[in-house]
C-alpha cells in the first residue's frame, strides 16, 4: 500500500482544484498560484497539498518528518491549526489524520469523527474508505469506522461504484469483489490497481500491463510497461521503462510518452515531472506553468 514515503510523490498528482489553486514550491517552500500563474498564498509552508473542499493539508515545521499538519483555507489563514503528524485532504467532508502513531478522522469543524484507532487509513468515497489496524490487514470501513469488508487482505484498493480489487495473501493472485453483493472472484493477474471508469490496470505474468473490465477481460490489452488508474478519460502509461504518455479509454495515444513521472487528470489538469521541471499540462500535453523541483 502506500506509505509516508509516497507524500511527496501523492502530493505530485493532487492539486487544488475547487478554487483553481495550484501548490507549487520555491526555495524549498511550498504556496499557491491561480490559473494565471500569479502567486496567491507566498510560499512559506513546508508541506501544502490540494485543496478540497475549501481547505488544503498545511504543515510547520523544519522537515516533512516531525513537521506539524494543519488545514488552511484558499487565503492561506489556519482554519484547523497545525497538531497532526500527518493529515490528508478532506473528501465527503472528512480528513484522516494521524495522532499519537494512530490514524482517524476528523470534521471540517476539527472535531472527531473516527478518534485515531487505525495503523492507516484512507480517504472516504462514497462512504467507503481502506484501513487497517494492523499491517497488511486491510479492510473496508463505513463512516462511522465500522469493517463492512474484514481487514483479512494483504492489500485492496478503494471501490470504484460497486468493485474494487483485492489480494488474500502475497501469493495469491488478485481478486476482482464487488460490495453488493459480497463476492470475489481470483482473476489471472499478479497486480492490479483500482478501478475507474469501468476499468483496472492489470499486470500479467510478462511484467505488462493493460486494462481489464469488471469481468476481469482484457479491454485495452497488456502492452505497457507500467499504468495508472483512468482519471476524466485518460490514463497515464509507460513505454518500454522509459517515459510516460496518456491514453484515452480505446488504448490510444493521446499524449506522447515524454514524462519521467506519472501523475493523473483533475479539472482538466495534470501535474508531471520532466526532466527538472514539475509542470502543469493540459490533456493537449500544452504546457501550462512549470517551476524546478
Amino acid at each position: 500500500m502506500r506509505t509516508l514515503l509516497l507524500v511527496c510523490t501523492l502530493a505530485l498528482v493532487r492539486y487544488a482544484s475547487a478554487q483553481d489553486l495550484y501548490w507549487y514550491m520555491s526555495n524549498g517552500k511550498f504556496g499557491y498560484i491561480n490559473q494565471e500563474g500569479i502567486t496567491t498564498i507566498t510560499p512559506r509552508f513546508i508541506y501544502a497539498g490540494s485543496f478540497s473542499e475549501g481547505l488544503a493539508v498545511a504543515a510547520e515545521g523544519t522537515t516533512f518528518i516531525g513537521a506539524k499538519y494543519g488545514f488552511i483555507n484558499t487565503r492561506g489563514q489556519w482554519v484547523i491549526q497545525p497538531q497532526f503528524e500527518a493529515a490528508d485532504l478532506f473528501s465527503e467532508g472528512k480528513a484522516r489524520v494521524q495522532l499519537h502513531g494512530k490514524w482517524g478522522y476528523i470534521n471540517k469543524d476539527g472535531s472527531w469523527a473516527i478518534t485515531p484507532q487505525f495503523a492507516l487509513c484512507y480517504e472516504f468515497r462514497d462512504g467507503i474508505a481502506e484501513a487497517s489496524r494492523k499491517s497488511f490487514q486491510w479492510g473496508l470501513i463505513d463512516t462511522t469506522g465500522k469493517f463492512m469488508v474484514n481487514p483479512a487482505y494483504f492489500s485492496l484498493t478503494q471501490p470504484a461504484g460497486n468493485y474494487y480489487t483485492a489480494l488474500p495473501t502475497p501469493q495469491s493472485r488478485w481478486q476482482i469483489c464487488s460490495v453488493q453483493p459480497a463476492a470475489c472472484h481470483e482473476t489471472p493477474y499478479a497486480s492490479m490497481h483500482h478501478f475507474a471508469e469501468g476499468l483496472a490496470a492489470a499486470r500479467n505474468d510478462d511484467d505488462l500491463w493493460g486494462f481489464v473490465n469488471t469481468k476481469g477481460q482484457w479491454v485495452i490489452e497488456p502492452v505497457f510497461t507500467n499504468a495508472t488508474a483512468f482519471a476524466e478519460g485518460l490514463a497515464a502509461v509507460e513505454k518500454n521503462h522509459a517515459a510516460w504518455g496518456f491514453i484515452n479509454t480505446k488504448g490510444e495515444w493521446v499524449i506522447e510518452a515524454r514524462y519521467d513521472r506519472q501523475g493523473f487528470f483533475n479539472k482538466g489538469l495534470a501535474l508531471m515531472e520532466q526532466g527538472t521541471q514539475v509542470v502543469y499540462i493540459n490533456k493537449t500535453g500544452k504546457t501550462i506553468y512549470s517551476f524546478a523541483r
